[in-house]
């Protein structure tokens, strides 16, 4: 039979192998990185805000047959109107908070528009 300190030795060593094989398990090692996934863009990029007074963004280029919806974030209404020499002619109605109004674009060319209610609001939507 062995020693008693020999026993105690064993033992000893057999719990700091244990207790060494337990930490290395529970140890986290990095993993590959998470990347959010960005949200997606909803009506394919083609709105634009109306909030502060302006047209975000003031500039918009887009495809033929592309519709473009125009978005009311302000608390006052507001009015959209292309300007005169537009290829095609649009306007809205009254656009209160939260309304929307939209556009198909069938022609080519450069649609400058404003606000007919505060005129110093303007926008451009090409059209290729």
């Amino acid at each position: 039979m062995p020693s008693r300190s020999r026993l105690a030795f064993c033992t000893a060593c057999t719990i700091l192998v244990l207790l060494a094989c337990m930490v290395a398990g529970c140890t986290s090692y990095p993993s590959a990185p998470v990347t959010a996934t960005p949200p997606a863009v909803t009506g394919g990029g083609n709105t634009i805000a109306i909030k502060n007074f302006a047209f975000e963004p003031g500039s918009l280029t887009v495809k033929t047959g592309t519709t473009v919806s125009w978005t009311n974030q302000d608390s006052v209404s507001h009015i959209i109107a292309s300007d005169t020499g537009s290829p095609v002619p649009f306007s809205s109605d009254s656009l209160p908070n939260g309304a929307s109004y939209s556009f198909t674009f069938t022609q080519a060319g450069t649609y400058s528009y404003h606000c007919t209610i505060h005129p110093s609001m303007k926008g451009t939507v090409i059209v290729q």
